[in-house]
């Protein structure tokens, strides 16, 4: 019984994770209410996971909120530009499969490789900023620099959501049960398991000194 109770036990850290998740779950949905703050939830939340994964021990309340003021102003803005980009895109796209003539649908094409560049940017851009300090010009050239060097995983990150999802929905999972998951640990739980693969690409160019 006392061993149970030791703070390094397996069932005790697995029970401190899981409430660090919950809390972290509940900032982030609590703070993406206003919709604009999306972005700043996303590195702010990265933030805390990347320090849980490291075993730093933070303060979720207090590293969360440090975090989501400290890259407000730049997740914001960078946030802004996915959305705005994601609805230039969208609209190009509709154009070319109801607007134009079929002999213009190898337009597609263009437009579909500035998809993946957008999913690039929203798959890395706000867990490296978390992470570390650098302009915007500059981030977006290591986002772009990493999603090409790691196709794979940037295409894993990108539909993991969307394949949970998928099964949901084929599973016949009662809506319900769906969003009561999501609002308690769903959204940092994905994110979490995301972070374990986002931190081991950052600290392979890390050790390289990149």
């Amino acid at each position: 019984m006392n061993g149970l109770l030791h703070p390094d036990h397996p069932v005790i850290c697995f029970l401190s994770r899981l409430f660090d998740l919950i809390l972290l779950n509940i900032l982030f949905i609590v703070s993406c209410i206003p919709i604009l703050t999306i972005g700043a939830a996303l590195s702010a939340t990265y933030q805390v996971l990347f320090k849980l994964i490291d075993k730093k021990d933070p303060s979720i309340v207090k590293c969360y909120w440090k975090a989501f003021k400290e890259n407000f102003m730049r997740a914001t803005s960078l946030w802004i530009f996915i959305v705005s980009a994601g609805i230039g895109i969208n609209a190009a796209l509709f154009a070319i499969y109801n607007r134009l003539d079929p002999k213009y649908e190898l337009l597609q094409i263009p437009v579909c490789m500035l998809v993946f560049i957008l999913l690039s940017v929203a798959v890395y851009a706000f867990p490296l900023l978390s992470r570390y300090q650098c302009g915007m010009k500059q981030l977006l050239k290591n986002t772009f620099m990493i999603s090409i060097a790691n196709i794979p995983a940037t295409v894993m990150i990108a539909v993991f959501p969307l394949g949970l999802l998928y099964i949901a929905y084929v599973s016949n999972i009662h809506l319900a049960t769906v969003c009561s998951l999501a609002s308690t640990i769903g959204c940092s739980g994905i994110l979490y398991i995301v972070s374990y693969v986002l931190l081991s690409i950052f600290k392979k160019y890390e050790s390289r000194n990149i």
